[in-house]
């Protein structure tokens, strides 16, 4: 039997800012199509996780690969196409308020491909209605509400079909419901476009709606890496006081 593997791998990684350690010898393998969260307590270093999986941050030792390519020692030009194949869905979006939703979802096509302008348009156009957006082409920013600055931004991170959709607190600052709305569409997403998606998230509502696979972190360090029943079920404190909040 040909054992699956991993689209993301890293392997006894450290990092940190300065002279503060924060992440210590991580490591963890992340499968196709599966969708992980990364969770723990505010500080714990998963957001400093995500920003090192992603290229923000370099690491002080270890090994990191991404479909199969080492983020370590990556060239420039390298990275850049590698990054096509990657989504990223910040935390509050991102979005440019100067520019139309319609030009903000844009960007990725104009920077990474020689598409002319009416087929970028047009993919525009549908990732827009995938999001639930189609009437938002032509609105600004400010003129959208939270959730929906959240899917315009969404929007914008599938632009180019990525393989892999990182999302730091997609459901942060949203109600109950708005948030409900979000992580269906997320799984919508992954159904429709066959991608694999990692989440940094606090919000158990959101965790038990859409992970496969649970990776706990606690002061740097991975305490529990496994399926979310197995983390429902665990007898590790921290981890049982997580979702007992």
């Amino acid at each position: 039997m040909i054992m699956a593997q991993p689209i993301i791998s890293t392997k006894n990684l450290f990092a940190g800012y300065n002279e503060t350690a924060i992440l210590d010898d991580i490591s963890i393998d992340i499968y196709e199509n599966e969708i992980t969260v990364i969770l723990g307590v505010s500080g714990c270093g998963k957001t400093t996780l995500l920003k090192n999986l992603i290229g923000l941050m370099k690491p002080t030792k270890g090994m990191i690969e991404i479909l199969g390519r080492d983020m370590i020692f990556i060239e420039e030009d390298e990275y850049n196409r590698l990054m096509r194949n990657v989504g990223v869905l910040f935390q509050g979006g991102a979005l440019l308020n100067s520019i139309p939703i319609s030009n903000n979802v844009a960007i990725p096509l104009e920077q990474h491909t020689n598409l002319p302008f009416h087929l970028i348009d047009q993919i525009v156009r549908l990732k827009l209605s995938l999001v639930g957006l189609e009437h938002a082409y032509d609105f600004l920013p400010s003129q959208l509400s939270g959730g929906m600055r959240k899917r315009a931004a969404l929007a914008r991170a599938i632009a180019l079909d990525p393989a892999i959709l990182f999302a730091d607190e997609p459901s942060a600052g949203l109600d109950p419901v708005t948030a409900s709305a979000l992580d269906n569409l997320l799984l919508s997403l992954r159904e429709q476009l066959g991608m694999t998606l990692v989440i940094v998230t606090h919000e158990v509502s959101s965790i038990r709606r859409v992970a496969d696979k649970i990776i706990y972190m606690d002061k740097g360090k991975v305490l529990f890496n496994g399926g979310l029943e197995e983390a429902l079920a665990s007898d590790i404190p921290p981890l049982q006081k997580f979702f007992s909040v």
